[in-house]
């Protein structure tokens, strides 16, 4: 190991002094030993491993290592039954400082992060958004929503950070317009030509059974299913456009009340403002 490197720092070093460690608290257990004079040796040897764990000097590690080496020895074999071992470890932990056999000190774990705190799922219709403002009266400085547009849907951005039923809502109506457009993607270019094709295939077939006449087309009910999935999709436009409307009309409303109690409404970032309106 070069000088200049912490031996905290070599690989070999680590490895062979984790491996010196694990193999006596290991032979710990299976020594031939009374439990308390068990449980005071392996408290010895983590209060000694974690004393030496900063020594730098070679020649205070090798004494180190050879104790722990000769120890390990000795606790092979007791395990085997060699009395000699048994009393020299009896002897050994009897010599050994009391401070060094108590039980190591451990760091007590964190407390559990403390939940965050949690808000409504959804608020109750006689508290929601579009029913309670404007406010005609507020205790604080009157903070003018703005008319925001998520990938097409509209909604009233109000506070930082954004609510979560909010972000579900927009999440929800998101993925069922998505859902609306593949199911049109689908209807158009996979059931619609396998229906003429199911056609052409019953009109050879009635043919061959003599003029007899079937007036139920594969074709209709794919038709069918696409009328109904752009009526749904209509429908979802018709109410975000009245959603619109009524969201405006909270922005102007509040707006004005704002502009009488004297404030300045500054639209976009405030060292770049993309509107500012005075009173």
């Amino acid at each position: 190991m070069p000088r200049f490197l912490q031996p905290k720092k070599s690989t070999q070093h680590r490895v062979a002094a984790i491996a010196l460690y694990r193999a006596l608290l290991s032979r710990c257990s299976t020594a031939a030993l009374p439990n308390d004079d068990r449980n005071s040796l392996r408290n010895a040897i983590q209060n000694k491993f974690r004393k030496n764990r900063k020594i730098q000097s070679p020649y205070q590690l090798g004494l180190s290592f050879k104790a722990g080496y000769e120890t390990l020895d000795h606790l092979d074999a007791s395990t085997t039954g060699d009395t000699t071992s048994t009393k020299f470890l009896t002897t050994l932990i009897a010599a050994i400082p009391r401070g060094l056999t108590r039980t190591p000190w451990r760091r007590p774990l964190p407390p559990p992060p403390s939940p965050p705190k949690e808000r409504l799922a959804c608020l109750p219709p006689e508290k929601a958004v579009l029913n309670v403002r404007p406010y005609a009266n507020v205790s604080g400085p009157r903070h003018v929503p703005i008319l925001a547009s998520a990938n097409g849907v509209p909604f009233l951005r109000i506070t930082k950070p954004q609510p979560p039923a909010l972000s579900r809502m927009l999440r929800q109506k998101l993925e069922r317009r998505i859902d609306n457009f593949h199911r049109k993607v689908e209807l158009v270019h996979y059931w619609m030509p396998m229906g003429r094709h199911e056609d052409e295939w019953d009109e050879l077939i009635n043919e061959q059974l003599e003029g007899r006449e079937d007036n139920v087309k594969w074709v209709d009910a794919i038709q069918l299913s696409d009328r109904e999935n752009q009526e749904a999709y209509d429908k979802d436009m018709a109410n975000d456009k009245e959603l619109v409307k009524k969201m405006q009309r909270i922005v102007d409303a509040e707006t004005e009340l704002a502009l009488k109690e004297g404030r300045t409404i500054v639209r976009g970032r405030k060292r770049r403002p993309i509107r500012v309106i005075t009173p």
